[in-house]
C-alpha cells in the first residue's frame, strides 16, 4: 500500500460514472471514466485462474480505490522513483490531491543530490487491458502508460508529459516470483492483506532501468524495483488505523512486509522471501516473523526512527536476521505518512554477515485522526 500527495480529504460526489467490459479469448479489457461511479461497487476478495494484476473492482464510485504502484530505489540508496495510477478519488483513498477527476496519475522522484519533485497527471479515462497474469494500460491524455508481460516476467511504464516537464521509461525484469498475501499465485487464494483492503504483488522484486528527464534534468540510475496492486470496495482510511510496509533486496534475497493494525486492535501481516527465482516463505500467519522498530535518543513518542529488525522463519528450519536502516526520508508527510530509502544486512542462521542491501518502506499512522 502506497501514497504519492499528501491531503486528508473525506468529500462524497454524485457525478456518475460506469465501467465496460471488453472481452475476447485471450484478453480483458475495462474502460475507467475519469467520472464517478453513483451505485455500489464489489471488491474481488479471493483470486481467479490468472487476472492477478488484473482490475479488481466492479466500477469506482466515492467510497472506492484501485491503484497499480511502481517503484525503484538505487544501489547507492540516493536514488528512487515512485509512480502509482490511481482509480480513486479522496473520498476512497484520502491520500492524493482532491480532485473530480477519478483517474489520475502520482509520481515522486528523489534525486541524488536529495531533492524530491511530485507530479500528479489527469487522465480523461483509463483503458486497463489484462492478459493472463499481467495487465497494460493507458491513461488517456495523461502521458502515462504502462505494459506487462502475461507471465510477469517484465514490465515498461513510460510516461511523455511534456506540460509537466517529465518525459522517460522506466524498465522492469522480474526476479523474483509473483504472490498474494498468504501465498503463492495461484486461483483460490485470499487476496485481503487486511478486512476491505486487497493486495497482489505482480513483481516482488526485480531489475530496473530508469531513463527520465524532469525539466530539463536527466534522472536514470539502475537498482532494484517492484510492482504491486491495491484495491478496496470502502475507503482505505476507514479501515487501518497503522501500517508498516516495505521491501527490499539483500544479496540473493527478495524481502516484503507487512502488518496492518485495523480500528478493532486486530493485526495482519504478510511476509514474503524468494531466492534465485524460488519462494521460500509467503505466509500471514503472524508467527511466520517479528518487525522491531528501532529509534534513536528515545523511544516511538520521543525518539528518532531508525528503521527496522526484522526476523524471519523461512523453510527448512532456515532463519533470516536483518537490520532495515534509515538512509534518506523519501517523501515527508509526518504524522500520517512517511517514506524512506534504507539499506538493509542481514544473517542466515546467524551465519556470515550479508550486507550492501537496499530498501524502500513506510509507515501510515491514523492513529492520531
Amino acid at each position: 500500500m502506497k501514497v504519492l500527495v499528501i491531503t486528508w480529504l473525506l468529500q462524497a460526489l454524485s457525478v456518475s460514472a460506469l465501467r465496460t467490459t471488453v472481452r475476447d479469448d485471450s484478453k480483458q479489457t475495462k474502460i475507467v471514466p475519469s467520472t464517478v461511479f453513483s451505485g455500489n461497487v464489489n471488491a474481488n476478495a479471493v483470486s481467479k485462474h490468472g487476472y492477478l494484476d488484473g482490475p479488481q473492482l466492479s466500477a469506482v464510485n466515492s467510497s472506492s480505490y484501485e491503484w497499480w504502484y511502481f517503484d525503484a530505489v538505487s544501489g547507492d540508496h540516493l536514488s528512487s522513483i515512485t509512480i502509482v495510477f490511481y482509480t480513486a478519488l479522496a473520498s476512497g483513498f484520502g491520500f492524493i490531491t482532491p480532485t473530480t477527476d477519478v483517474t489520475v496519475v502520482g509520481v515522486d522522484f528523489v534525486f541524488p543530490n536529495g531533492t524530491t519533485n511530485s507530479i500528479m497527471l489527469s487522465a480523461s479515462e483509463a483503458v486497463i487491458t489484462t492478459e493472463g497474469q499481467g495487465s497494460s494500460a493507458v491513461f488517456k491524455n495523461s502521458g502515462a502508460r504502462w505494459e506487462g508481460s502475461p507471465d510477469l516476467s517484465w514490465y515498461t511504464v513510460k510516461i511523455n508529459a511534456p506540460g509537466s516537464g517529465v518525459a522517460g521509461t522506466f524498465r522492469l525484469n522480474s526476479v523474483a516470483p509473483a504472490h498474494y498475501s498468504c501465498g503463492k499465485a495461484d486461483a483460490g487464494q485470499l487476496v485481503m492483506v487486511a478486512p476491505n483492503i486487497g493486495w497482489s504483488n505482480a513483481i516482488p522484486d526485480s531489475a530496473g532501468d530508469v531513463d527520465f528527464t524532469v525539466n530539463g534534468e536527466k534522472f536514470n540510475f539502475q537498482g532494484s524495483a517492484y510492482h504491486d496492486h491495491n484495491w478496496g470496495a470502502q475507503p482505505f482510511q476507514d479501515n487501518i488505523v497503522l501500517e508498516h510496509w516495505g521491501r527490499g533486496r539483500l544479496g540473493d534475497y527478495s524481502i516484503v512486509w507487512s502488518i496492518v493494525n485495523v480500528p478493532d486492535g486486530t493485526e495482519y501481516a504478510t511476509i514474503y522471501v524468494a531466492a534465485d527465482q524460488r519462494i521460500l516463505i509467503a505466509s500471514c500467519k503472524t508467527t511466520s516473523f517479528s518487525l522491531t522498530s528501532l529509534y534513536a535518543n528515545g523511544d516511538a513518542t520521543t525518539g528518532t526512527f531508525t528503521g527496522y529488525d526484522l526476523h524471519v522463519d523461512l523453510d527448512q528450519g532456515n532463519s533470516l536476521d536483518i537490520q532495515v536502516t534509515v538512509e534518506h526520508v523519501a517523501f515527508n508527510g509526518a504524522p500520517v505518512y512517511e517514506r524512506w530509502i534504507g539499506s538493509m544486512s542481514g544473517r542466515l542462521n546467524g551465519g556470515e554477515l550479508i550486507s550492501n542491501g537496499v530498501a524502500l518502506f513506510e509507515e501510515f499512522n491514523l492513529s492520531g485522526l
